[in-house]
C-alpha cells in the first residue's frame, strides 16, 4: 500500500513539474496524461468521454485546448451566454475583427476579440472566415470569463499551421533577430522584410495590439502596396 501511495505522489509530482514549471504534457506519459485529462474534466464539471479537450503539438510542447464539444459544455454548465459587441472590416491589412462579450446569469461579463485574415478570399471562403470570426470571439470571451488559460479549438488550429512562408508561427519579431533592440523598430524591420501580402497579414495579425497603440497600420499599407506592385 505504501508503495502504491510513493507511486502517486512521484506521478502527482511528474504533472505538477511538467505542467507548472514548463506548461507541456509531452513529458508525461500515457497514463499519466489520461489521469491528468480525467482529473482536468472533473474539475471543471465536464464529460471526459465526450472529448471536451485535446492535445496539440505547439513550439516543441504538448498544451490541451478546448474543442467545440467542450466549448458548449462549459456554456451550458455556467448559463454563458453571448452578445457580438462590433464588427469591423478594415480592408487595407484584410482583416476583420470582432468583438464578443460572454455573460454570466449574475450579470458579470467579458470581452474578447478575434481576428481573421480575409485578402482574397471570395465566396464560401470569405463567408467562413467571417463565421470563424465570430466562433472564435465567443469562445475566447467564454475561455476569459471563465478563467481558463487555455486554447481554444479555432486558436489550436491557427496556431497548429505555420504561416506561409514564415518559419516560426509566433512571428512576434520574425525569427533571426532584428537589427534594432527597440521593440517599435524591430516590428518595423518586420514588417519591411514581408515579401508577401500572406506574410503582411500574418505578422499584423499576431501584433495588432502594439500596431495600433502605436499607429502603425500606415506601415502595412504602405508595404502592402509595394509588394503588389
Amino acid at each position: 500500500m505504501a508503495h502504491t501511495k510513493n507511486n502517486l505522489q512521484l506521478d502527482e509530482a511528474t504533472i505538477t513539474e511538467a505542467l507548472i514549471l514548463r506548461g507541456d504534457l509531452s513529458a508525461l506519459t500515457a497514463e499519466q496524461k489520461v489521469a491528468y485529462y480525467r482529473g482536468y474534466c472533473e474539475r471543471l464539471g465536464l464529460d471526459p468521454f465526450t472529448k471536451p479537450f485535446d492535445i496539440l503539438r505547439l513550439n516543441g510542447k504538448d498544451v490541451l485546448y478546448l474543442t467545440r464539444s467542450g466549448a458548449q459544455q462549459l456554456n451550458k454548465l455556467h448559463g454563458v451566454s453571448h452578445a457580438i459587441t462590433s464588427r469591423e472590416l478594415m480592408a487595407e491589412p484584410g482583416i476583420f475583427q470582432v468583438m464578443a462579450r460572454a455573460i454570466l446569469p449574475d450579470g458579470r461579463y467579458t470581452e474578447s476579440m478575434s481576428a481573421v485574415a480575409v485578402a482574397n478570399l471570395k465566396g464560401e471562403a470569405y463567408c467562413n472566415a467571417l463565421m470563424k470570426a465570430e466562433t472564435k470571439a465567443k469562445r475566447r470571451a467564454t475561455l476569459d470569463l471563465l478563467g481558463l488559460g487555455i486554447l481554444s479549438e479555432e486558436e489550436a488550429i491557427t496556431l497548429g499551421q505555420p504561416a506561409p512562408q514564415i518559419d516560426t508561427p509566433e512571428l512576434v519579431i520574425v525569427q533571426d533577430e532584428p537589427r534594432a533592440a527597440d521593440p517599435i523598430e524591430a516590428l518595423k524591420e518586420s514588417i519591411a522584410r514581408c515579401e508577401t501580402v500572406s506574410q503582411l497579414n500574418a505578422l499584423y495579425l499576431r501584433n495588432q495590439p502594439k500596431i495600433e497603440a502605436n499607429n502603425l497600420r500606415g506601415l502595412f499599407t504602405e508595404r502592402k502596396d509595394q509588394i503588389q506592385k
